[in-house]
């Protein structure tokens, strides 16, 4: 990934934390940063538990999705409101590298679909 697309995501990263981290302050329930498939690696989401649950029963989500599944996918979460499974700092750099990555498969994706759809 070039030094131009790694600054603006993580420049989008961090704003996605921040606004974890401020909805986490004002409610105090643990909040998880999720990529939002189909945006072209562009958008991420800020949810809590609640709506990961609300977007089960839509079937947004696959019914078999884990709470597990959410923190081993998410790119950064917060703590519990009692302080308990924070990140640590290498914790935190692996979820940025996870990022990363992700933004570099998905526009190798986008990529792909664009020559193919070309033909």
């Amino acid at each position: 990934m070039n030094i131009f697309r790694r600054f603006k995501a993580s420049l989008r990263l961090r704003e996605a934390i921040k606004m974890a981290d401020k909805a986490h302050q004002e409610t105090g329930k643990r909040y998880y940063v999720m990529p939002q498939h189909g945006s072209g690696g562009k958008k991420l989401v800020v949810m809590d538990r609640y709506n990961f649950r609300r977007l089960k029963m839509k079937h947004y989500i696959h019914r078999e999705a884990r709470v597990f599944d959410l923190v081993r996918e998410c790119f950064y979460c917060t703590s519990y409101s009692d302080g308990n499974q924070f990140l640590s700092p290498a914790d935190r750099k692996k979820k940025v590298m996870q990022y990363f990555a992700w933004v570099e498969a998905d526009r190798k994706a986008t990529k792909q679909r664009r020559r193919n759809h070309g033909k």
